[in-house]
């Protein structure tokens, strides 16, 4: 019997006698494996703080939401900063997990930020080096979620956002280093 440790169980049993000339293929490939390890630095803009926290929580163990912004203001003033590898002053207060030891493969905007305010952000940030921008595709929402359904609707927005990422292949040889994505 053979065992190949893995995050999920894995047992190839083989006859003595033969011999394996082709390679075992895990279920995830390295990067996938990868990112579970270590997980990759974005940063989250929302205009309500309990669906970012929600969404913040949601996107581990992938994504590590490094920074929330919750304003344009501190969205046009921190996230140049934080893509040029540089701290955001008053970060201390932050939601989000303020580990800044990597610049950010992916800037996601929620609801509340519409083309307007979007491209004020993004515009801010024309100077420094380009990264992923996501999106809320507004034209599948219903409109701002109830109060009792805020959690819910941060949890279902980080799974829609970790599946455009994934199908993205962020920081992955070969995938998408930059542009503006809708999830």
């Amino acid at each position: 019997m053979f065992r190949l440790l893995t995050s999920r169980p894995l047992v190839c049993t083989f006859p003595q006698q033969s011999v394996r000339t082709t390679p075992l293929r895990a279920s995830r490939n390295i990067s996938q494996s990868r990112r579970t390890m270590t997980p990759l630095p974005i940063i989250v803009c929302g205009k309500n703080p309990s669906i970012a926290t929600a969404v913040r929580e949601r996107m581990l163990p992938e994504y590590d939401v490094i920074h929330i912004i919750l304003s344009v203001e501190s969205g046009m003033r921190d996230i140049p900063l934080l893509l040029s590898s540089q701290f955001p002053a008053n970060s201390s207060s932050n939601h989000g997990s303020r580990n800044y030891t990597k610049p950010p493969v992916a800037i996601a905007l929620g609801g509340g930020f519409n083309d307007e305010l979007f491209n004020q952000i993004k515009d801010s940030c024309k100077d420094v080096p380009s990264t992923i921008w996501l999106r809320v595709d507004t034209s599948k929402m219903a409109g701002p979620p109830k109060p009792e359904e805020m959690e819910k609707y941060g949890r279902a927005t980080a799974e829609r956002m970790k599946k455009k990422l994934g199908e993205l292949r962020v920081s992955e040889e070969g995938g998408v280093k930059e542009g503006v994505f809708c999830f």
